[in-house]
């Protein structure tokens, strides 16, 4: 048996990526180990998006470089979105590397190279178990993944063509039964059987809609990394979202670069009737979403998530990323910040107890004190529940790329913190008003101090006590106390 591990940077769209290939994996009869260590395939998917991802990526390389150490047969690939247009480099800095597939590529060749890899991996670790002192290496580099396909007509091959992989839509979208229903059903039994433990953390799905984006933001690598804008048949999401339901999964996220500007290749329906449908599968479940644009809101989505408000919870993720019409244009975002703070309104007349997170860079180039004071003002006006705060980070293929830089970093990093702190201070007046009150949350985890985590429909977290059968439930929790990240409860 062959044994893989991920290591999974960036957004849920790798997170998702991911979970696809994996379950493509168990269906080949591997399995899926918790370290380095003990894998005989490594793959590393990859998170283009800010600089620092990319280092420590680099990092991480020279780290595994040890592991293949002491078993020369193991087999490390790269994938996602440095590897879109780092291939060449990755290959000559990395001897240890055998394949590197980038995101926008098709996953059909990708699935048919590693279902051989694994052929070939069962046979050089055989020989590395009955002879450790052997020199059984991995077999070098493959430098261009398709040709390794088309030179082997692995597409082709009856192994290939019998399990359905080629019908397999690539990013985690699975259409027929998913490669681990078995392994699933199993654990589902164990778990029904007098005194068995429940799982020890939440089943979670996630489930790519579309990938690539066609917006071109200047401070964006994705358009150049995934490609443009590709939407994922509705049917086929849909199954998948009742198939994961069915076996398990209690919260679905649907996910897309521009998750708001998803069509329907088939029929030409839009995000909100996606939406409306997957609320309408039977179940006990709750979808979240990621990411919108501000470009692509319609007051119609909002309308649908009032009317199904048991499974599409009051929760909304809404990047704004400047509160400068200046900088939004210069970001070309496409929007001001008075038709963004309209389409907060909407959210605020439909679904008046909803939180709202939000995405803000600072120092983007050319961005001077009036505009960051423009961003504070907006902060002011919607008071986010949360916001997720970057300097910005100059990437190479962006049309940022070469823009003036007027500000020095110690102006950015102030700003940052300024912005920060009185984030902190927002969130923990927001939550101070939750006292007393009691909300459905979905339990996920056993936490730091003997506490189980839980999350409300709003995804703010909640800490409380209650045995780990509540974990996957969900369980009504009463606030007694709060600070700006946590809230703390009891169970009603």
């Amino acid at each position: 048996m062959i044994n893989y591990f991920f290591k999974t940077y960036g957004c849920q769209a790798n997170v998702a990526d991911s979970q696809g290939l994996a379950r493509f994996l168990d269906e080949l009869g591997c399995k899926e180990v918790q370290t380095e260590a003990d894998a005989d395939l490594a793959i590393v998917n990859t998170c283009a998006v800010r600089d620092k991802a990319e280092q420590k990526l680099f990092s991480y390389l020279g780290e595994l470089a040890e592991h293949k150490k002491s078993r020369q047969y193991m087999k490390i690939g790269v994938i996602g979105c440095v590897a879109s247009y780092k291939k060449k480099e990755i290959y000559q800095r990395f001897d240890l590397v055998n394949f590197v597939y980038g995101a926008r590529e098709e996953y059909d060749s990708l699935k048919a190279y590693l279902m051989d890899s694994v052929v070939n991996l069962e046979t050089t670790k055989q020989m590395y178990m009955t002879n450790p002192d052997a020199n059984v290496k991995s077999g070098g580099q493959d430098r261009d993944v398709k040709k390794v396909v088309q030179f082997k007509k692995l597409l082709s091959t009856p192994r290939f063509v019998s399990l359905g992989l080629n019908r397999l839509r690539q990013d985690g979208v699975y259409p027929e039964s998913s490669p681990r229903d078995g392994q699933e059903k199993a654990e589902k039994k164990v778990i029904d059987k007098p005194g068995a433990q429940k799982p020890q953390e939440l089943n979670r799905s996630y489930v790519n809609i579309m990938t690539g984006c066609n917006k071109a933001c200047a401070y964006c690598i994705v358009p150049f990394t995934r490609g443009g804008e590709v939407s994922y048949p509705m049917a086929q999401i849909l199954d998948r979202v009742a198939h994961d339901i069915a076996n398990g999964a209690k919260e679905i996220t649907l996910i897309g670069q521009n998750v708001n500007s998803y069509i329907d290749p088939e029929t030409g329906y839009k995000f909100p009737e996606l939406m409306r449908r997957v609320a309408a599968i039977d179940g006990q479940f709750w979808v979240r979403w990621i990411s919108p644009h501000p470009q692509d809101m319609t007051r119609e989505l909002f309308e649908v998530i009032a009317q199904y408000r048991d499974k599409l919870p009051g929760y909304v993720h809404f990047p704004v990323q400047s509160g400068s019409d200046r900088i939004l244009t210069l970001m070309k975002r496409n929007y001001t910040a008075a038709q963004y703070l309209e389409q907060i309104g909407w959210i605020h007349e439909l679904l008046p107890d909803a939180t709202i997170s939000t995405d803000i860079i600072v120092g983007f180039p050319g961005e001077t004190e009036e505009d960051y004071l423009a961003t504070r003002e907006l902060m002011e006006k919607v008071k986010y529940d949360l916001v997720y705060s970057f300097i910005y980070s100059p990437r190479k293929y962006t049309g940022a790329a070469n823009m003036e830089d007027t500000s020095s970093y110690q102006d950015k990093q102030k700003w940052l913190e300024a912005l920060q702190d009185r984030q902190k201070e927002i969130c923990f007046e927001r939550n101070l008003r939750n006292i007393g009150k009691t909300f459905t949350c979905l339990v996920e985890k056993r936490v730091a101090h003997d506490k189980l985590l839980a999350r409300t429909e709003g995804n703010v977290r909640v800490h409380f006590q209650g045995p780990d059968e509540m974990i996957g439930t969900f369980v009504k929790v009463r606030i007694e106390e709060t600070g700006p990240v946590n809230m703390i409860g009891v169970l009603v």
